[in-house]
């Protein structure tokens, strides 16, 4: 089995536009969700009623499978919300997570300096523990089967996703989108998925951009050799153009929206096979 086999494939410009799906109706609405130290917030889309058995993987009242999105460093944000809809149209449950309304949520940064000083406030455990706290949520809906529950990432809270897979939370995949497996030295207590991948107990789907200035290519390298080691899990690694945020539509400057379909594409298609085969 090559390294390509196991974790990188082609996507097409007419995979990523003329992709077989069907956008479904979806209701939203702003949520509460107790956390460990303080509320979360955040916005859950659910397909329509009568979209539900043609939903992937809906078998009767077995429940849909269904998605938290975890936003970047700088928090909730349009593109956030905007991700969970996507998700919502093609049949999942979705919940756009505020992960840092507890701390008011996240403050304006304007550069290092500042994104710096905000992750010296931010607690990786209190995160991933709040994060485990909105999972509890999602399971106790009535529209979700608790046994097929996914994390999409971007950033830092795909980062966030793949430590999960490290307890027994039952997550049944993960998708990072540009999630730097091992931080920078300026965030030594950090968490870092590059160095746990052996205890990661559910499929990763890594995406990252080209010309990422935050994440080398060396890197993607290093973690997709890590990733192979486990084939039983089926990971994938996925480089698609673009810098860091290039699926932020938030980010105008770095959003490129020809990269973010195709970085979809992987997602959905990652998504539908591990998570419509119930248990």
């Amino acid at each position: 089995m090559t390294e390509r086999d196991v974790t990188e494939r082609d996507v097409t410009e007419r995979d990523a536009t003329e992709r077989d799906v069907t956008e479904r109706d979806v209701t939203e609405r702003d949520v509460v969700i107790p956390g460990v130290d303080g509320n979360l917030s955040g916005v859950l889309f659910e397909p329509d009623d009568a979209t539900l058995e043609a939903a992937p993987g809906a078998t009767g009242n077995a429940g849909l499978p269904a998605v938290v999105v975890v936003p970047e460093i700088d928090g909730f944000c349009a593109g956030t919300v905007a991700a969970a809809r996507r998700l919502a149209r093609a049949g999942y449950v979705a919940l756009a997570l505020d992960l840092y309304a507890p701390y008011g949520s996240a403050p304006a940064l304007r550069g290092y300096e500042d994104t710096i000083a905000w992750l010296d406030r931010l607690n990786d455990r209190r995160q991933l523990s709040d994060l485990v706290q909105a999972l509890g949520w999602l399971r106790e809906l009535p529209s979700t089967d608790p046994a097929r529950v996914a994390i999409v990432g971007f950033s830092i809270g795909g980062r966030y996703g793949m430590m999960l897979t490290t307890e027994p939370h039952g997550l049944r995949a993960v998708v990072a989108f540009y999630s730097r497996p091992w931080p920078g030295a300026e965030l030594a207590d950090a968490l870092a998925p590059g160095k746990h991948v052996a205890q990661f107990t559910a499929p990763v789907c890594a995406v990252f951009g080209a010309e990422d200035d935050l994440i080398a290519l060396s890197m993607v390298d290093d973690f997709r050799r890590l990733l192979a080691q486990h084939p039983s899990l089926a990971h994938e690694v996925h480089v698609v153009p673009g810098r860091h945020f290039f699926n932020n539509e938030s980010r105008p400057r770095r959003y490129n929206p020809a990269s973010a379909e195709k970085a979809w594409v992987i997602a959905l298609d990652f998504l539908a096979t591990q998570m419509e085969h119930g248990g």
